[in-house]
């Protein structure tokens, strides 16, 4: 099934949960997608409580910063692979599973 990712999405609740997990999707179409798009069909067909951020669909808003597969990227911008390991940028705090504070920004315009 050439057309199907192995999709591994970091969860982590800092409210209720003690450490981070992963938790994996398999046979998730990801030909012709961005990544983003690959997590809202997750979120559609399979797990609605991923926490996500998106915005502009276009990389303006930088909204859906994250790393995938070891590399920081906006993930509306990103292709999809058939094998992707999904987390949230690691320079910020993370709210909720890849949703991030982007409080910090404002803080430390450096980054």
């Amino acid at each position: 099934m050439p057309d199907l990712a192995t999709v591994k999405v970091f969860r982590y609740d800092p409210s209720r949960d003690t450490q981070a997990r992963y938790e994996t999707f398999e046979g998730v179409p990801y030909r012709d997608r961005s990544v983003l798009e690959v997590i809202h069909l997750i979120c559609e067909e399979r797990d609605p409580t991923i926490a996500f951020r998106e915005g502009c669909d276009n990389g303006t808003c930088t909204g859906c910063a994250m790393v995938v597969n070891g590399e920081p990227v906006l993930a509306c911008q990103q292709a999809a692979e058939k094998e992707m390991v999904i987390e949230p940028h690691p320079k910020f705090k993370i709210i909720k599973d890849l949703v991030i504070d982007f409080d910090e920004l404002r803080e430390r315009p450096e980054i």
